[in-house]
């Protein structure tokens, strides 16, 4: 059983998030402002398409969780979900925006088909991004560092994404801002699929495959129902996704109505991420040196502060303090939300150290139902506060903008800090950890005799 990672292994992991984040970040930054902007859809019927499709998509990810816990393949259990997945999701995000070239009687129907086709792909490929991070090595610093190459490489798609979108959308539309995103989202798509397959030439799963055998169902319910870690990580993981894509998916809102600037939209998505990347790259020295609840709560804090600049920047209309703001909140969201998927890893090690049962893909495959869930959220509060697309905002429209950009993602954030106080798994993390070792020894010691 291999602990120690190559840097090769740990860069190609990260490229599986990299193409992900291409497509989806755009995305979710954009798909609201090309419902409502682009394609002419009203918020309101917006607003139950979210709804409708993210009840349903609530069952993808686990559905994906537990086929990956029965695939046995001789490229491993998990490795191949990122070839089968890649050329469904990017083909499903080009046709996500492409339904303003159709008959406006027929859009909604196809936002409904397209939306639902393209999350159950995302809910596919974030399961095998999730589900691998336990099996390629069994070290907490090996897989916190193999993580950070993951949101380093992952954040610079976002970047690249929200720093690309809207130039390609006019450069390759012109005034056609249909065209422009359907071949923005076709040129990431393809990048995409060179990223996946990139990943699975590259990556291998270290714990060996007799250590891996299909779980039954009943066996990954019985490691996930009493898993108290896991419960803790996975509420956490669920909100901190609802506070991300709120606030990613009103970011071209406040830029565009409250501070009167669109283009810096794209600018205040790429300092995210770029400080995003930032705070990633910390976590593995700060857990070197403190107990992993302790550097969340820390990075949620200044995740906190960040917002509060942002509230100055809108009563201000100032758009350098915004920068500031975005920069600062991101910093400290990237590293708490870097740091949770090493916790997640952890708590697969628990179930196994725990209840003898190792159901990596269900426990790993729950965390972005907050992302489904985030697109209701942010249309029904626009909704309520009488957001009107493509003219002058009410001051009441204004604070359902802000409500999204500032106090709903700081009120996120401190429930996230009071969620996380619940996990425990730093105490037990050394002896949870040799106990799995000498435990897997004894296995290739049996296998060897």
């Amino acid at each position: 059983m291999e602990n120690k990672l190559t840097t090769a292994n740990k860069v190609a992991y990260g490229f599986s998030d990299f193409g992900n984040n291409l497509v989806f970040v755009a995305a979710t930054n954009y798909l609201m402002f090309y419902y409502t902007d682009v394609a002419g859809l009203s918020l309101a019927a917006t607003g139950i398409l979210f709804l409708i499709v993210r009840i349903f998509d609530a069952f993808a990810g686990p559905i994906f969780g537990i086929l990956v816990d029965k695939t046995q393949t001789r490229f491993g259990k998990v490795r191949p979900w990122f070839l089968w997945m890649a050329v469904p999701y990017a083909i499903s995000a080009v046709l996500l925006f492409s339904i303003a070239f159709f008959p406006a009687g027929s859009r909604l129907t196809l936002a409904y088909i397209t939306y639902a086709v393209f999350t159950v792909c995302f809910a596919g490929l974030g399961t095998a991004i999730n589900a691998i991070l336990p099996s390629l090595s069994a070290d907490p610093n090996e897989r916190a560092s193999a993580n950070m190459f993951r949101n380093v490489l992952g954040q610079a798609g976002g970047l690249i994404s929200g720093l690309a979108i809207l130039p390609l959308v006019s450069m390759l539309g012109g005034t056609n801002n249909a065209k422009g995103f359907a071949m923005g989202m076709g040129l990431f798509a393809v990048i995409l699929v060179i990223a996946e397959v990139f990943t699975f030439i590259n990556v291998r799963e270290n714990i060996t495959p007799e250590q891996e055998k299909p779980v039954p169902l009943h066996d990954s319910i019985k490691a996930l129902l009493p898993n108290g870690p896991w419960w803790t990580i996975i509420i956490t993981n669920i909100i901190i996704f609802i506070g991300v894509v709120v606030k990613n998916s009103s970011t071209v809102y406040f830029f565009k109505y409250v501070l009167h600037n669109e283009g810096m939209s794209a600018i205040a998505n790429s300092v995210s991420s770029l400080a995003m990347i930032v705070g990633a790259i910390t976590i593995p020295f700060l857990i070197k040196k403190y107990p992993m609840r302790t550097v969340v709560i820390a990075n949620l804090l200044v995740a906190i502060l960040g917002q509060g600049v942002l509230l100055v920047a809108a009563q201000t209309a100032s758009v350098g303090s915004a920068i500031l703001g975005v920069a600062v909140s991101a910093f400290g969201l990237g590293a708490a939300q870097s740091l949770m998927f090493v916790m997640t890893a952890e708590t697969v090690d628990y179930g196994e150290w725990r209840f003898g049962v190792r159901a990596q893909g269900l426990l790993t495959s729950v965390s972005a139902i907050g992302a489904g869930l985030a697109g209701v959220i942010n249309s029904e509060i626009l909704a309520r506060f009488h957001f009107v697309p493509n003219v002058t905002q009410t001051a009441s429209g204004i604070m359902g903008i802000n409500i999204c950009f500032i106090y709903g993602p700081a009120l996120i954030d401190a429930l996230c800090v009071i969620s996380i106080l619940f996990y425990g798994l730093d105490k037990v993390s050394a002896k949870m950890h040799a106990d799995l070792m000498a435990k897997r020894e004894s296995e290739m010691n049996e296998g060897a005799i």
